[in-house]
């Protein structure tokens, strides 16, 4: 990855607002277009894709504009270029509404970005990329008991918070926290989709390999707001990465038959994802979130990850769960016009 400053946008990056741009086409159906700059291989980010989604239904519903919760399940694969994302009223309240989410792609798109397939069609089942229902509110009203639970992050805590002055001056001279830089993209693209955020990292060793503790912004140096958190809780799906061998001469790790090496290539896509917000940002957003990614099991091809996120303060903003895929790298570059098997997950 070429090197930058800490505050120099990364070649190719685009700011985040632009990215989740959305416009409504009607009463329910919103237009959105999936940015190549977080393509992973040649499939976007999935959590990203997904902030197109919060995005479309905070404006679809201007007075209860925040997600409670979000459920999402990923059908197809996505790529870059237009969608369409239709929204259901499931059950609209005065405190909290329930809609359904639907994103559309296909090869319509390319000569008319306003199709939408017929319902209960073929085609309809294999434009579906992405389900998704949602709660909606207004966080800025929320009333009622509050109690102190003393949760702390567990097990071994980070260190403390990173001098932030420090970080944004391009010190990189904090003294328990440092920049997370990439080694050179191994062709798969994975690369591409990391430069959308800057991670810091503990000067010491993670606390174990199936954790990951880091503080993070956005690289475009726009603040993280409510819509961008399906970005952030999924920006890091790499757990496996951290079991990998550090060259060549190690020998291949993993259970049973199923191992791999040094220069394997995988692709971590997610199946579901799951946020419930705990505080909302506000309409400035905040700079820096503090996360942190475990993983209780990685078996079978399959892994689970939980997400911690938390602000400069300390205060719990989100948690996430998700349910990955190990797969090889050639099942995201294979063809998408090829099998009915090798074009799902």
């Amino acid at each position: 990855m070429a090197s930058t400053t800490i505050n120099e946008v990364p070649k190719g990056v685009v700011p985040f607002s632009e990215a989740v741009k959305i416009t409504r086409l009607d009463s329910h159906t919103y237009a959105a277009n999936i940015s190549q700059s977080f393509l992973i291989g040649t499939v976007p980010n999935g959590g990203y894709s997904s902030s197109l989604i919060l995005q479309a239904a905070s404006m679809h519903l201007p007075t209860q504009p925040d997600f409670l919760t979000s459920h999402f399940e990923f059908l197809n694969r996505t790529e870059a270029g237009p969608a369409i994302i239709v929204i259901e009223d499931v059950k609209l309240g005065r405190q909290l509404s329930t809609i359904h989410a639907t994103l559309y792609q296909g090869p319509q798109f390319q000569t008319s970005p306003l199709w939408i397939p017929p319902p209960s069609s073929k085609q309809r089942q294999k434009a579906a990329k992405i389900s998704g229902y949602l709660i909606m509110t207004d966080l800025s009203r929320e009333r009622g008991l509050s109690l102190h639970t003393g949760f702390t992050l567990s097990p071994s805590p980070p260190p403390p918070r990173p001098d932030f002055a420090a970080l944004e001056n391009n010190t990189d001279k904090d003294k328990n926290w440092k920049l997370m830089t990439f080694p050179p993209d191994n062709g798969f693209g994975r690369v591409q989709c990391l430069s959308n955020c800057v991670y810091y990292v503990p000067r010491r060793k993670q606390e174990a390999k199936s954790i990951f503790d880091g503080w993070v912004r956005l690289s475009c140096n726009e603040n993280i707001t409510d819509q961008a958190l399906g970005y952030v809780v999924d920006c890091w799906p790499y757990i496996v990465e951290a079991y990998r061998p550090t060259s060549r001469k190690e020998g291949a790790v993993g259970e049973g038959d199923f191992k791999f090496g040094h220069g394997s290539v995988f692709w971590y896509p997610t199946c579901v994802m799951n946020i419930e917000v705990k505080k909302s940002l506000g309409k400035q957003g905040t700079r820096w979130l503090q996360m942190r990614v475990a993983s209780k099991q990685i078996r079978n091809g399959r892994l689970d990850l939980e997400v911690i996120l938390l602000d400069a303060s300390g205060d719990l903003v989100a948690l996430s769960s998700h349910v990955n895929l190990v797969l090889g790298g050639e099942r995201n570059t294979a063809g998408r016009e090829t099998s009915r098997r090798d074009g799902k997950l």
